[in-house]
């Protein structure tokens, strides 16, 4: 298998087709025999692997990452090694970089994060997604026709896109007019009856890691100009004999850390969790009992869905784990950290060290999408100078030292043992296992992932029709927000494509058919050893992929939720200001 090789393109540039917005043309410019294209935005966490998909699907293109939506500024554009399947026969092979299925088409994507996903389905307006030009003019995509969020939406996010309202907070909310209302400033159409019902269904069952670096402190050595490094010393009964971590946390423990109760590494019940022993590596020369490495938490500071995921799951279970106080995760549901643990914000720009001004224990310190995070995480860029000012592991002022203790959330694919295949960074970033519910310690894996969700079916019948039974709720004890099942890992949600039932053109409803069968049937997609898979995601079940096609894609379940062109029958039939996405 062809490694997720990611290759920053700081010089390249997309052409612009008159003024500030570019025509479904212009961005063709990568390969001439582009004749159509959708375009779509939102999760960082799949970001890679939905590219990679829609590059094995039809012609490829980079993937954007958006720096700052407001004010504009120019995205970074990374251009995604093509995925190389080798099936069990030539039949299910597939190598990208040499075979797609329509070359004369494309699927374009800006990693936003999921809360501005969702607002462009229900705005239909691309400049909330941020500029896509490299220089220049601010220059957006044309048009909206899906997104993709981690968050999961419940029935009062289909009734705002159905009859209005303002979906999403802050930055990443949309209001929308009910059917027949003139829209005012700041406003959008209801999309409801401008593209046809919202269709929502998950692409991929996500694991949400517990992630740090096995390294925390940094001796440099003046005499022989070395640098001496010392690590977490794991239970060698719990390490993992990939070199991917094992340090465990039961969940009195990880929802003591993320909300800021435990600010050390030197805590009795994070060594009570690792069989008694104490994380300081064995050589470190520091007395066991002047130990001390400050642990710092780390977080997203846009709107993100992983952050939903790790919210619903601390709401559900810390209220009766935390010592005193209500639990700052109680109203489940948001994309945002609770405020009352938001510390300062690093800018993935700058070096990771020293740490962010105002940096505080116990709050968290905020970074942009799952790559700035897992940044903020790396030591291994880090090297003492002799001048830093720095503390050791004893606590003492040493300017040979530099002490670093950060531990965050975020995708598996950025830590060991997918980031050797996805090749996201070179951090080396370790995972833990996690208690569950059954009382057992998991570590974030697609079969992890998938013991959780499997307890779900997907919905049948009249229930089909209704967006919010495709997706696991985002309220505290909904579905799988704390996992019963044995082998399940207890922070786990799904990213979820939204989009329109009714298209403005015939050949871009047929195209957005033909990719969701695509994603569903191949089996790039649903082998152990496929796009998802290698990067430590999981595809849906087959069940859920059959009943994704069969209402979505062909209708062969009957219930006439299909893709289709605006003008056809059924929903999607003239009349009423349809105009489709």
């Amino acid at each position: 298998m062809t490694k997720l090789k990611t290759q920053i393109l700081m010089t390249a540039c997309i052409a612009l087709a008159g003024g500030s917005m570019l025509s479904s043309g212009a961005l063709a410019v990568r390969k001439p025999t582009v004749t159509s294209q959708i375009y779509g935005a939102g999760s960082s966490l799949v970001a890679p692997y939905w590219v990679q998909t829609g590059n094995c699907f039809s012609s490829a293109v980079p993937l954007l990452e958006e720096n700052s939506v407001s004010p504009p500024t120019p995205p970074t554009l990374v251009t995604i090694t093509p995925f190389n399947y080798v099936g069990t026969s030539p039949a299910t092979s597939q190598n990208c970089a040499t075979t797609v299925e329509n070359p004369s088409f494309a699927v374009n994507y800006i990693s936003t994060g999921s809360g501005i996903g969702v607002q462009g389905v229900y705005s239909h307006n691309p400049q909330v997604y941020g500029q896509v030009n490299q220089s220049g003019t601010p220059a957006y995509y044309p048009s909206v026709q899906y997104g993709l969020s981690d968050y999961g939406i419940v029935q009062n996010d289909v009734n705002i896109y159905n009859e209005g309202g303002t979906e999403g907070s802050g930055s990443s909310a949309a209001t929308v007019v009910a059917p027949g209302v003139t829209p005012g400033a700041g406003q959008y159409g209801n999309p409801l009856q401008l593209y046809g019902p919202l269709i929502v269904f998950p692409f991929s069952v996500d694991p949400v890691a517990i992630a740090y670096n096995s390294v925390y402190e940094k001796v440099y050595n003046p005499d022989t100009q070395t640098v001496t490094s010392y690590h977490f010393n794991i239970n060698s009964k719990y390490a993992r004999s990939d070199g991917s971590g094992g340090l465990r946390l039961s969940p009195t423990t990880y929802c003591k850390i993320f909300t800021g109760e435990i600010t050390n590494w030197n805590d009795p019940a994070i060594k009570k969790d690792n069989g008694k022993q104490s994380l300081e590596d064995p050589s470190d020369p520091t007395p066991a009992a002047h130990w001390t490495v400050p642990l710092q938490i780390v977080g997203r500071s846009d709107s993100s869905g992983t952050t939903s995921i790790i919210y619903r799951h601390l709401a559900t279970i810390c209220g009766a784990l935390i010592t005193a106080g209500t639990n700052p995760y109680a109203a489940a549901g948001s994309h945002s950290l609770p405020s009352t643990l938001q510390g300062p914000a690093y800018t993935s720009s700058n070096p990771n060290y020293p740490s962010v001004s105002g940096e505080t224990v116990g709050k968290f310190t905020l970074a942009n999408l799952n790559a700035g995070v897992a940044q903020y995480l790396t030591f291994s860029s880090v090297t003492p100078n002799g001048s830093n000012g720095n503390v050791d592991s004893s606590g003492a002022v040493n300017e040979n030292a530099i002490t670093l203790g950060r531990i965050a959330y975020l995708g598996p694919d950025y830590a060991l043992p997918y980031v050797n295949s996805t090749d996201a960074n070179n951090y080396g970033l370790q995972t833990a296992s996690l208690e569950n519910a059954s009382s057992q310690f998991e570590e974030p894996s697609p079969a992890t992932a998938l013991s959780a969700f499997s307890v779900l079916t997907p919905p049948t019948g009249s229930a089909a029709a209704d967006p919010a039974n495709w997706v696991v709720g985002v309220a505290a004890g909904s579905s799988i927000a704390n996992p019963t099942t044995r082998g399940a890992y207890p922070i786990v949600g799904t990213t979820n494509f939204f989009g329109y039932q009714c298209y403005h053109a015939a050949n871009i409803a047929n195209k957005m058919s033909a990719l969701i069968s695509y994603i569903e049937q191949k089996q790039i997609n649903t082998s152990k050893t496929g796009i998802l898979s290698s990067a430590g995601l999981a595809p849906v079940p087959k069940a859920w992929g059959t009943a994704i096609v069969g209402n979505f894609a062909k209708n062969t379940s009957g219930n006439g939720l299909n893709v289709a062109a605006a003008g056809a029958a059924g929903a999607c039939a003239a009349g009423n200001g349809l105009v489709g996405g």
